[in-house]
């Protein structure tokens, strides 16, 4: 075979090649979208409700701590929210089914009963402090039945080992807003501190045998601002009080 005839042969071997590269790269794109199993109508309604409950969750609360300056448990569980969200997302992908919350702004939502959920807690929240910390009791005790709901369902482990995650999470988001309903927030390391307490409003105004707020060692006696903490005396629980996040299984 002559020289001219072998290069020939070359470029063309090569012109074939780079015309089927892209397609190479666009089936090796398609198969690693593939989701590695299939949602059935149960499971889908169960990812869908549970994805924008995360969802809603979240933008409550971080509208509640804006409003209030930070306000604790608000801004701390705000985080933990999000990893809800982001944990349910992964198991949308797993299982093929479309993200209801593509696209959609903070405060909106596809789902009605979850959107009416928002707007009416939202308004209640904003009424005081005080009114908050009982919507986020109530948004947590619905969280909880509902996962309890669809762990019940017989759905995938996997899927359940998320939502089970998910359960202990909000489970220890409603203790910290029942303590926060009670006025028992703490200050100390790893504890939850209302902003406001350091202003004097409530919770944290005044003490109960003494001048000034609940001083930051825990005792409920003293001339300190802040609340008492987990490390002193009163109801500080010992130093934690922290909000695991779940992640995806």
């Amino acid at each position: 075979m002559s020289t001219t005839i072998r290069l020939a042969a070359a470029t063309l071997g090569l012109t074939a090649l780079l015309s089927a590269a892209p397609a190479a790269s666009q089936a090796l794109t398609t198969t690693a979208r593939t989701p590695t199993a299939t949602a059935d109508s149960a499971l889908s309604s169960a990812l869908t409700f549970s994805r924008e409950e995360e969802r809603m969750a979240r933008d409550l609360y971080a509208a509640l701590a804006r409003k209030y300056d930070g306000a604790r448990p608000f801004s701390m569980v705000t985080n933990s929210e999000s990893q809800h969200f982001a944990a349910v997302g992964t198991l949308l992908k797993r299982y093929g089914v479309t993200d209801p919350s593509a696209g959609k702004a903070a405060g909106t939502y596809a789902i009605p009963a979850i959107q009416n959920l928002y707007n009416g807690w939202l308004a209640e929240g904003s009424a005081s402090l005080a009114a908050a910390y009982r919507v986020g009791v109530e948004l947590e005790q619905r969280d909880i039945a509902d996962l309890r709901k669809s762990i019940a369902a017989n759905l995938p482990a996997d899927v359940d080992i998320v939502l089970g995650q998910l359960l202990k999470g909000s489970q220890n988001h409603l203790t910290a807003y029942q303590r926060a309903v009670d006025g028992r927030l703490g200050t100390g390391a790893g504890m939850m501190r209302d902003r406001s307490a350091a202003n004097g409003t409530t919770p944290g105004t005044g003490n109960r045998n003494g001048n000034g707020n609940r001083n930051r060692n825990g005792n409920r006696n003293g001339n300190g601002n802040g609340m008492h903490n987990g490390t002193g005396n009163g109801p500080g629980t010992g130093g934690t009080c922290s909000y695991p996040d779940a992640t995806a299984g």
